[in-house]
Order: C-alpha cells, then structure tokens, then sequence
C-alpha cells in the first residue's frame, strides 16, 4: 500500500513538472513587456534585466525552483518601484 502510494506521487510529480517549467519562459516575456513600456530607471532595468537573464539560465539548466524565485524578485522590483 505505501509502496503505490509513493510511486503515485512520484508519477504526479513527473508529470506536473513540465507544467512548472513552463511558467518560467512566461514570466520573462512578461518581464520583458513590462520594461517595454514602463518609464524606470537604467539602474532598476539593468538590476532587473540580470535577474531576469539569471533566472532563464537557471530555467535552461533545469532549476526550475530557483528560476521561479529568482523572476519572482525580479517581478517584486519592478512592481516596487511603481
């Protein structure tokens, strides 16, 4: 019984990856929208701009927790400076 229910999870698991995956790609587009047409400071788009550059090479190396947080920051930066 135990045995079942940790391959279930492990097999949801596997199969919700890509879906997160996926999210990271998404957020950078929006990143990238966002400094297309918000009036910020070089500094806070060079700032931002790196976090975002980081968090896709983290995503392209499989990290996709790391990745995630790291947009997020990115995210939390701009929306901060508003």
């Amino acid at each position: 019984m135990l045995r079942k229910t940790i391959l279930a999870a492990a097999a949801t698991l596997l199969m919700t990856v890509p879906a997160f995956a996926a999210h990271c790609p998404a957020d950078a587009a929006a990143i990238d929208a966002y400094l297309a047409k918000a009036s910020v400071s070089d500094d806070l788009k060079a700032e931002v701009t790196a976090l975002k550059d980081q968090g896709m090479e983290q995503h392209s190396a499989g990290n996709h927790r790391e990745a995630e947080a790291t947009l997020a920051e990115a995210m939390r930066k701009l929306l901060s400076a508003e």
